[in-house]
């Protein structure tokens, strides 16, 4: 059926309503005149029978309208019935007198509504005929009878015959208007469901998530893709900001300079099964045809293999770096090629400035002090220093205070011993052991701590007198986790050099197994490394050292973002009462390293040795960390389960 038809089929239905509405009103009317009269009405019956005729012709057209071929003519026939039906109805209740002539007007509207201007001049016109045609015939009959048709009665007759006519144009032009208003509505209706359908096509088809927000950035679109990509259904992100489903979104919604903004970003989405995913998340304002901002649109793609693809080739690039550089004594930017820098690897995470310093202070005597944590490489840097020096012709002469017998001193570095090596580098002279002799040395101190010397000053173990002498010069060197982009040349350093040790063919190291090392956070810097490094080589068999050679810690071990996270799910309390409580780093600390001295006493049932050996440090190391908490004399105390178990 065309939309046409229908739209007749559907006006058609509202003209057989409205007439049975009419002959509902006047068969009410009819029966409550019939019922209070208190003498029966012999017109009634007259006027019923017409009135149920009607009805039937009503209710029969009802059932032929859907069966009509011709609903043109179908359409004039119904108005005709009208305007006879209205004629017969003024005809019962006086004609010329009758106070319904407006009915005509009626069914003139009808015409228009239903076939525009050619039905309503028709029904205007074949309505002015009955009416006039009832008032002939309703006039002979008056001047039979004897009464007079006077002027004052036809005037009303000639102005209801012009509004016919005036309603009928009226209503043409308007049931006109409404049809090209009601046509061009629905082909807008149409093309907006068109738009519709093509946008959410091209939406759901694109392959990126996309979600459109209003202007405060509250979600009312999620399409398919972004409802796979994050797991979560658009009615549970509907009405939400877009920031909290991203939290690592930094676009301001609120802010009238980011209207006009389009933002790219990378940002970490965790979905809600914990699964953790690169997103490149880019946001555009949308506008409408007056530049006014209606909203915004956020499409969004899963960058996670594409980021693993990237690290792979940046490690291979890596790779081929350290392939192709020559290990020279030189690092890049120092022009003296005299200088020796045997074992100084690395120019990231300061260790540029390193290598400057050692050849601005080799040539003098000054006394130099390297601090930073073990395993960074400070007794390398020391012999740097040496080796470039005045004094490379002599001896260099390594001192570990720590390796030195408890019987012959106390502590690494005690008070009355500071003392003494204070005047020798005051005044460059010392008395042997059993002599009384002064002898004169020329020496030059190059020191070197993983101990905060200023808080041992502070604390009273360290002099500051002793302090300011050692510390002319100061370098710091950096830990291993602040210059990860070292480690493909350290490892490929430390390849060579226990290649060669072992009698090994190894060669390189590949892309997985330096991924493991990029992602791995050493307590022990590059001596760890270089422990890690060796292990590999003593035991691979193959060319390549690959992730299968590695230590099983360095593999299971979490990187140092998952430490992080780590720590903000088991922080006592939660992560935010934990740093919101007022703490203070070195008593955590302190606190921490306490419990895990007496859980090793306890498991080493008070033996110190042993306990040294279940923390893996060495002897004099615990015996400091005992003295630092007195608890010299914990083998004779008792050692509580729950610190002990920590």
């Amino acid at each position: 059926m065309s939309d046409e038809r229908k739209d007749l089929t559907e006006k058609i239905r509202w003209l057989l309503f409205l007439r049975v509405v009419i002959l509902s009103f006047f068969l009410g009317a009819a029966g409550l005149f019939h019922f209070f009269k208190v003498e029966g009405d012999p017109q009634f019956y007259t006027l019923l029978i017409p009135l149920i005729v009607a009805y039937v012709i009503s209710m029969g057209s009802v059932w032929l309208l859907p069966r009509i071929p011709n609903l043109s003519f179908f359409a004039h026939l119904q108005v005709d019935f009208d305007v006879l039906l209205i004629t017969g109805i003024i005809w019962m209740t006086g004609d010329i007198a009758s106070p319904f002539p407006f009915l005509y007007n009626l069914a003139v509207m009808n015409g228009a509504i239903l076939l525009f201007y050619r039905g309503a001049f028709f029904t205007a016109g074949f309505s002015s005929l009955c009416y006039a045609a009832l008032l002939t015939v309703a006039g002979s009959l008056n001047r039979g009878s004897g009464a007079p048709v006077s002027g004052a009665m036809l005037m009303p007759v000639v102005l209801n015959i012009g509004s016919f006519f005036t309603i009928a144009w009226l209503g043409g032009f308007l049931a006109s208007k409404l049809s090209e208003t009601e046509r061009l509505l629905k082909e807008k209706r149409i093309d907006y469901q068109e738009l519709e359908a093509l946008k959410e096509t091209l939406l759901q088809g694109v392959g990126s998530g996309v979600a459109i927000t209003d202007t405060q950035g509250r979600i009312n679109y999620f399409n398919g893709p972004a409802q796979h990509l994050t797991s979560l259904q658009e009615a549970t992100v509907k009405g939400k900001k877009l920031d909290q489903i991203f939290s690592g979104l930094t676009y301001n919604f609120d802010g009238r300079q980011e209207a006009r903004r389009v933002i790219a970003e990378e940002i970490t989405f965790t979905d809600p099964q914990g699964q953790a995913k690169q997103i490149r998340l880019t946001v555009a304002p949308l506008s409408n045809a007056g530049e006014q901002l209606i909203g915004f649109i956020s499409i969004f793609e899963d960058i996670t293999r594409q980021k693993g693809f990237e690290e792979k080739v940046r490690l291979e690039e890596e790779l081929r770096k350290v392939r192709e550089f020559e290990f020279q004594n030189v690092p890049a930017g120092v022009a003296d090629t005299d200088f020796q820098f045997e074992g100084v690897i690395g120019k990231s995470g300061g260790m540029e400035k390193i290598y400057h310093l050692i050849q601005k202070v080799a040539a003098g005597n000054a006394n130099v002090l390297i601090t930073g944590e073990s395993g960074t490489g400070k007794e390398l840097v020391a012999r740097a220093v040496h080796y470039n020096g005045p004094r490379r012709e002599g001896p260099f002469v390594a001192v570990n205070c720590g390796a030195i017998p408890e019987t012959l001193i106390e502590g690494e570095l005690p008070l009355h011993l500071q003392v003494k090596l204070l005047r020798v580098l005051q005044e460059k002279t010392f008395a042997p052991v059993g002599g009384n002799k002064q002898v004169k040395v020329d020496v030059r101190v190059i020191s070197a701590t993983n101990r905060d010397l200023r808080k041992e000053m502070e604390e009273g173990r360290f002099r500051k007198d002793l302090f300011y002498r050692l510390n002319v010069v100061h370098m710091v060197m950096p830990p291993l986790r602040n210059r990860k982009e070292d480690i493909p040349a350290l490892a490929q350093y430390f390849i060579g050099k226990f290649a060669g040790s072992h009698g090994k063919q190894v060669e390189e190291i590949s892309s997985g197994a330096l991924r493991y090392l990029l992602n791995y956070s050493y307590s022990g810097n590059v001596r760890e490394l270089e422990n890690i490094i060796e292990h590999a080589v003593a035991v691979t068999r193959k060319s390549v050292l690959t992730e299968d050679d590695l230590p099983s810690h360095v593999k299971d071990g979490v990187s140092i973002t998952e430490e992080a996270e780590l720590f903000e799910k088991t922080a006592p309390g939660g992560a935010d009462v934990f740093f919101n409580k007022g703490l203070s780093l070195d008593i955590e600390l302190e606190t921490h390293e306490k419990c895990i001295l007496l859980g090793a006493l306890k498991r080493a049932n008070g033996v110190q040795k042993r306990a040294a050996e279940l923390l893996g440090i060495n002897y004099r190391s615990l015996r400091h960390r005992l003295e630092k908490y007195d608890l010299l004399n914990s083998k004779n105390q008792s050692v509580p389960d729950e610190v002990g178990d920590g």
